[in-house]
């Protein structure tokens, strides 16, 4: 008969146990997903470089990022025209932070660095959401400006903002866009409004008329300038010095900065 050695068989035994443990204790965890980078202003870096890059979600469940400028408890947020992103609005927020701003340039949904939707598309909805962010970091008044679709996501989304917002600006509106209707929202505002577009964009131009003749007269200015251009490079084209002087008379007047 053949005998086994008792320090081979504890070491064989201990190893089939060994493994039986193993086996029981199921496949290894998954690594943990890693963030996703922030991109936004990812197409203008350099613009970008002095904000701070925010992410917060929008009325519709989008994934939003933003770049924020300055402090203080006056907040000013930037709405983008179609197919462009946050970079538009760059070069005139960091002018409004120097004056002592806080500003929240961000991207709409599915656009620069935003993610899209869960639920169906809202524009003013994500407008909401901004001002919910700005206000959460230390803004107390806020300022909406918008350009084309952004304007029309400003002036819809105003209506129902409460406090509603100290002053509204847009910039080449189009009365209505996609389910947003700027135009119904225009008898319900209760902040003062500047409506700014290019003759030659006469579309735009007789939007701004109809959108001023539509909101209450104590609170609405509209200025046409002599050009075509359209949303923010109203700011810098032949017009731009008229313009921004504009804009900033109205916020001098009703949502002057504050510490």
């Amino acid at each position: 008969m053949t005998r086994l050695n008792a320090r081979y068989v504890s070491s064989t035994v201990a190893g089939v146990l060994l493994a039986l443990v193993t086996a029981c204790s199921g496949d290894p965890e998954p690594p943990a997903e890693q963030a996703q980078p922030n991109l936004a202003g990812a197409s203008c870096t350099g613009e970008a470089a002095g904000g701070t890059k925010v992410a917060f979600i929008g009325g519709d469940g989008a994934p939003l990022v933003g770049i924020e400028l300055g402090q203080g408890r006056t907040g000013v947020v930037l709405a983008h025209q179609n197919t462009s992103d946050l970079c538009e609005w760059l070069p005139y927020g960091k002018r409004l932070a120097g004056k002592g701003y806080r500003v929240l340039a961000f991207d709409f949904a599915g656009e620069g660095g935003s993610g899209d939707p869960e639920s169906p598309l809202s524009l003013d909805g994500e407008v909401v959401a901004a001002v919910e962010h700005v206000r959460s970091r230390g803004a107390v008044d806020v300022v909406l400006m918008g350009a084309s679709k952004g304007a029309t996501a400003i002036l819809t989304a105003a209506t129902s903002i409460s406090p509603p917002p100290k002053a509204l600006v847009s910039l080449s509106a189009p009365g209505r866009f996609d389910a947003m209707d700027a135009l119904a929202a225009a008898p319900k505002l209760q902040s003062p409004a500047l409506y700014v577009a290019g003759k030659a964009d006469s579309q735009f131009a007789t939007s701004a008329q109809q959108l001023y003749d539509a909101t209450p007269a104590t609170s609405r200015t509209i200025l046409l300038v002599d050009e075509g251009a359209h949303g923010t490079a109203l700011l810098s084209d032949a017009s731009g010095a008229t313009v921004t002087e504009a804009i900033e008379t109205l916020l001098a007047r009703s949502a002057p900065p504050a510490a």
